[in-house]
């Protein structure tokens, strides 16, 4: 008679919630490393080289994970905390060594593969596994592999955009992300032999049949050879974690406490310290840190100083540069070439040492809408408001022109550098915004809007009343790109309520003429403005200035009258050399735009007008940001790219 067939018991409800659970405290954390990890490679690669095939990678990640064999999941917890621990380095010496080779695609591509690959892996395998854990495998309930890949790999590229919203996350260092996680997993893994069992129990051995009668004794000698042949029946799997040895447990509890001192100690990032204390002197090249900070917006924000010359390129020693992740904002002469006309006019920073000329000219060519004329009856313009700092070259200059500047910027770290090292004196109460330029302009906007509705005049000396702008300098361009949002036409819209109708509107754009996002950002000017001339910043004259990467300023006004400047006089230059150079350059610099839409079929055109519903901008400049990279490695040697 056949023994009796059980049936398996049941899985645990309560067993599968708990691995569910799990997993999606996995998922949440691998997208949090992903995160962290963008924010990493951004100094030394920028935003856009960083992002371009990181979503393949992503994807490429879940698909091993996904089919690649079960793996335990304590041992996978203890491999993953480990990398977590190592990526603080490991991503910092990937980046930097794969940057060298001068690629910005493939040298994120490598890095990619090298860092991020083996963690997103792993935790996707861990995910599988303890989805799989409380089932059999020959239980039709069973998750398949299938299903693991596109839930994780949409989990892990969509919840990247959760963190940026978060405040603590947000500002908190990307080092401490990676060892604060690295941490969770090895602890997870001390403690696993306490945790609750997971798996399912072994089944228990069939209960023996009833002994069939006695046989004769010929029936013993023939049943005898088909009994030995017979096989005991195999004892059943042990379940996974039983009978751990209670020697190795205690072990593993013992590992706690020296989790935190490793993070505090020999798995510290490679790089400096967040805010600098004191300043960093490079042992190897003339470079001198003066201070480096964390930024929710620019990733990190340095000021460095080169005090020597660097083999390889020519002049560019003894200056200051502000840095906003892999790009720079500005820098000034100093030292033995901080030299003016009038040695009374030299601007100093906050330390007392003296500052020379800017040493980009895009900076003092904004300047130039102060020699805009205003008609009719030519009067000098009496405030100003800058969309963007920088190193703060023109607003210094506007408000040494005594000119009521008012500052919109989105980073208080670049405005704090700009202050602190770069002579910017402080705008006066309600005069310093730090914000996002595309809200402040539409509040302002609102606000002029309904104060027009009312008898009230508008008070331009109460800083509390709405006022109108006779300059706006719009700088914006930072990593390669600028921000797509500020500049539609429904910002250029807003924009216009907040400046006079005789006054002049300055954008600053960094690209190709001849790019789409060249062509877009003119087409869309021309049409939100009656009239735009436009200039760009080079030392000496351009044959072929729409093709090459130039900064370019475009001078655009309200006022259907043509766009003129008044001769310059001492007075403008503030005793400055490139000042005079570029304000009376300034005709052989000018550039006729319009060029670069003759090639647009008039019924293509409405594609490059942005707007709001319509913004392709930023797809546009990915190319430009990997040209703009390699623009930014040339300027200054490897080394002080990789020193932040």
């Amino acid at each position: 008679m056949a023994p009796p067939v059980r049936e398996p018991p049941k899985t645990s409800l309560a067993v599968v919630a708990f691995t569910r659970v799990g997993a999606i405290l996995v998922l949440l954390g691998l997208s949090l490393v992903t995160y962290a990890y963008k924010r990493a490679l951004e100094p030394l690669y920028g935003s856009a080289a960083t992002n371009q095939h990181l979503a393949k990678v992503v994807w490429a990640s879940c698909i091993l994970g996904s089919f690649a064999p079960s793996v335990p999941i304590s041992r996978a917890t203890l491999g993953l905390g480990l990398l977590l621990y190592a990526l603080p380095h490991s991503s910092y010496w990937s980046a930097v060594y794969t940057s060298r080779m001068g690629d910005p695609v493939w040298g994120t591509v490598a890095t990619h593969l090298i860092v991020l690959l083996p963690i997103l892996s792993l935790g996707v395998a861990i995910v599988k596994a303890l989805q799989e854990a409380p089932y059999r495998k020959d239980d039709p309930n069973a998750p398949q592999s299938a299903m693991t890949l596109p839930v994780c790999a949409t989990a892990v590229n969509a919840l990247q955009g959760l963190w940026p919203a978060l405040p603590f996350i947000a500002t908190i260092p990307e080092s401490q992300i990676f060892l604060q996680l690295g941490t969770v997993c090895a602890s997870l893994w001390a403690i696993e032999p306490f945790l609750p069992n997971i798996y399912p129990p072994p089944l228990k051995a069939p209960e023996p049949a009833p002994a069939p009668p006695t046989p004769s004794g010929k029936d013993k000698k023939r049943k005898k050879g088909e009994s030995e042949k017979a096989a005991a029946p195999a004892p059943p799997p042990p379940a996974p974690n039983a009978d751990r040895p209670k020697a190795s447990s205690r072990l593993r509890i013992a590992l706690l406490p020296l989790f935190p001192f490793l993070t505090s100690t020999i798995l510290q990032p490679p790089t400096l310290p967040k805010p600098l204390l004191e300043p960093y002197q490079h042992p190897l090249a003339p470079l001198q840190i003066l201070s480096s900070v964390q930024s929710s917006y620019s990733g990190v924000v340095v000021v460095g100083q080169i005090i020597g010359p660097q083999k390889g390129f020519g002049d560019m020693d003894h200056l200051r540069y502000l840095r906003a992740g892999h790009s720079l904002l500005g820098g000034v002469w100093t030292g033995p070439k901080a030299q003016y006309a009038d040695p009374s006019m030299v601007l100093k920073d906050e330390a007392g040492e003296s500052l020379g000329d800017s040493i980009y000219s895009a900076f003092v060519l904004q300047e130039v809408a102060r020699l805009v004329v205003k008609k009719p009856g030519n009067v000098a313009p009496k405030n100003a408001l800058m969309i963007g700092l920088g190193a703060g070259i023109a607003a210094t200059s506007f408000m040494r022109h005594d000119l009521d500047t008012t500052i919109v910027e989105i980073d208080q770290a670049v405005y704090d550098a700009a202050h602190r090292f770069f002579g910017l004196p402080a705008p006066g109460p309600g005069r310093l915004f730090i914000e996002d330029a595309r809200a402040w302009v539409h509040n302002r906007s609102t606000t002029m809007t309904q104060s027009s509705t009312t008898t009230a005049p508008v008070n331009n000396d109460d800083v509390t009343s709405p006022q109108l702008f006779d300059i706006v300098v719009h700088d914006c361009f930072s990593g390669g790109s600028v921000p797509s949002h500020l500049y539609t036409q429904e910002f250029w819209r807003e924009l216009k309520n907040i400046v006079r109708p005789d006054g002049v509107v300055a954008v600053n754009f960094a690209g190709i003429l001849e790019s789409q996002s060249g062509k877009a950002i003119v087409h869309t000017l021309q049409n939100s403005f009656p009239r735009c001339r436009a200039f760009y910043d080079s030392l000496q004259p351009s044959h072929n200035y729409t093709a090459e990467f130039l900064n370019w300023v475009f001078f655009c006004t309200l006022s259907p009258e043509p766009v003129e400047f008044r001769r310059p006089v001492d007075a403008d230059y503030l005793g400055s050399h490139l000042r005079r150079h570029v304000f009376n350059e300034l005709p052989a610099r000018e550039a006729d735009v319009s060029t670069v839409l003759s090639d647009i079929p008039s019924e293509e055109r409405e594609r490059y007008l942005l707007r709001d519903t319509a913004n392709p901008l930023g797809d546009w400049q990915q190319k430009e940001a990997v040209e703009h990279w390699k623009i930014m490695r040339g300027v200054l040697p490897d080394v002080y790219w990789e020193t932040y």
